[in-house]
């Protein structure tokens, strides 16, 4: 079983990632911005961690660029609702694996995972 990180500053949004996930069989965890998600990648690995961009208390950069110092192996998957060519980029630049646009279809992120 995978285990996922879901990073997203809106509870609607990690709610619905949680227990869309959860149904697929993954195991979930959450974080409502990027200190909370890197304290609990120092903790423990994750297999992927889905990361929204825009964020207080750590954007989703700063969580792309710290595991993938500390897990290189980590499948990180950034989300946004504010998504550009520029950011996409970025991104990219930076180890994503994936780059998603709010708002997504669930069957998108299925397919991803």
């Amino acid at each position: 079983m995978y285990s996922i990180l879901v990073v997203d500053d809106e509870k609607g949004i990690r709610e619905f990632l949680e227990i869309t996930l959860k149904k697929e069989g993954y195991e979930v965890m959450l974080a409502s911005n990027g200190e909370e998600a890197v304290a609990l990648c120092q903790k423990r690995t994750f297999d992927i961690i889905l990361v929204d961009i825009r964020m207080p208390k750590g954007n989703g950069y700063m969580v792309l660029k710290k595991v993938k110092k500390m897990c290189p192996e980590t499948i990180i998957i950034m989300i946004t609702a504010y998504g550009s060519l520029e950011s996409a980029v970025e991104a990219m630049k930076e180890g994503a694996y994936d780059y998603i646009s709010k708002p997504f279809d669930v069957n998108e992120i299925k397919a991803l995972l």
